[in-house]
């Protein structure tokens, strides 16, 4: 019986090189390019979120937390969840690998709460089958360190309300429940032949960086292996000349130490081109990486690029954008498609404009003709279906498993 893989984590830093790992919008070294389109998104997004990183954001914005997210706050943690590769192997080829997955989407949903799912992908162009899923820790209730407090006797002045809802990973990776976590994932893959690993075992998941870190070092380690053994080859061919009477048994230390040598040299230039490789893939992060202080530094500037590929999702061209965030009412004839319903909409000088709602004047929406065009698109959707005898039935989004 093989071991049921279960890893949660902390994403260190900025969280956009784990978005690019999952979208694959940067392509592993370990992943073949071909099987990409084999990869499955499960949990569906809502209609104004395109990828990961806007629905972290998005569950933030609308779980109702009062109190301020500091800059530093964990927004979002990564789980993975596997088995042991021949056993992988095993389920997906006796066809129970879609079953596999539906009871994975189901404890992970049951664990921390469906609402805070909010991404988890299928990557089957690797070696083995997995699964990436994407946690927003939101929680309820008092913190604990308020708990602490009351039970030192510890006087309070303001009574603040026990069941606020609060983003906190701590809450969440708390000892007992990372044990906990292990044994219901463990028990919930019993009937694909997976067991729960060693408790208390000592062994630990890599990260990517670790991963990184450690190659370098051993690539280090073995330039300075390769001079300390070309030294000594050259030594061993100055004294063959003065070891006639051994040539043999010295010619079989020569060659053996030049083999050895060569096989060393070998797997110094593989190193290399390794390392190097994962220079390159590390460049494309980067420019995530700007964008995201950039985002920090000028908050509105998220909410202009999200209202900004709204546009041009339902086909607006980058010049009419540009009009509408001067504050312009713009003419437009033409066809507009909505991704939900996966249709195109006909209009004729219909009037587009950017507002803003009076309770929150930081958030801008597209209007058409007055009316928000999510609402429009809803409308349009459902005077179409009434004109013909039977409905239309609305496309399923995002690659999601039915519960």
């Amino acid at each position: 019986m093989g071991f049921a893989v279960l890893h949660i984590q902390k994403p260190k830093g900025n969280d956009a090189r784990t978005t690019a790992h999952i979208e694959r919008t940067v392509q592993p070294a370990n992943a073949d390019p071909e099987r990409k389109g084999l990869n499955e998104e499960f949990i569906r997004f809502p209609e104004v979120v395109e990828n990961r990183t806007q629905a972290i954001q998005y569950r933030i914005e609308h779980a109702g937390i009062t109190r301020k997210i500091k800059e530093n706050q964990i927004r979002a943690l990564q789980v993975m969840l596997s088995g042991t590769p021949e056993d992988m192997q095993r389920i997906q080829n006796s066809g129970k690998l879609n079953e596999w997955c539906r009871d994975n989407i189901e404890w992970l949903q049951d664990t921390f709460g469906k609402a805070n799912v909010v991404s988890a992908v299928l990557h089957l162009d690797e070696k083995t089958p997995h699964i990436h899923a994407t946690v927003v820790p939101i929680v309820r209730g008092e913190r604990r360190k308020a708990k602490a407090e009351k039970n030192n006797g510890k006087k309070k002045y303001r009574k603040k309300p026990k069941d606020i809802i609060r983003l906190c990973a701590d809450d969440i990776m708390t000892r007992d429940n990372l044990k906990l976590y292990q044994d219901t994932y463990a028990k919930k893959m019993q009937k694909y032949g997976l067991e729960r690993g060693i408790k208390g075992s000592d062994a630990r998941h890599i990260s990517t960086p670790q991963f990184y870190r450690d190659l370098f070092v051993k690539n280090e380690d073995l330039k300075e292996e390769i001079e300390v053994l070309q030294e000594r080859k050259e030594e061993v061919n100055e004294k063959i000349w003065d070891m006639y009477d051994r040539k043999d048994e010295a010619r079989e230390k020569f060659l053996n130490m030049d083999n050895y040598v060569r096989k060393k040299e070998k797997e110094l230039a593989e190193t290399k081109a390794r390392f190097e490789q994962l220079q390159k893939e590390y460049e494309p992060y980067k420019a995530q990486e700007d964008i995201n202080l950039l985002v920090s530094i000028f908050p509105k500037l998220s909410e202009n690029l999200h209202i900004a590929q709204l546009c041009r999702g339902i086909g607006l061209a980058v010049d009419t954008i540009k009009q509408l965030f001067t504050g312009a009412e713009v003419l437009f004839t033409g066809k507009l498609h909505s991704s939900q319903h996966d249709r195109y909409f006909d209009v004729q000088d219909a009037k587009l404009q950017l507002y803003k709602e009076h309770n929150k004047p930081d958030k801008l929406h597209l209007s058409l003709n007055g009316q928000n065009i999510i609402d429009w698109f809803k409308q349009q959707f459902s005077k179409l279906n009434q004109t013909i005898s039977r409905p239309i039935i609305q496309p399923r989004q995002g690659g999601g498993i039915k519960m």
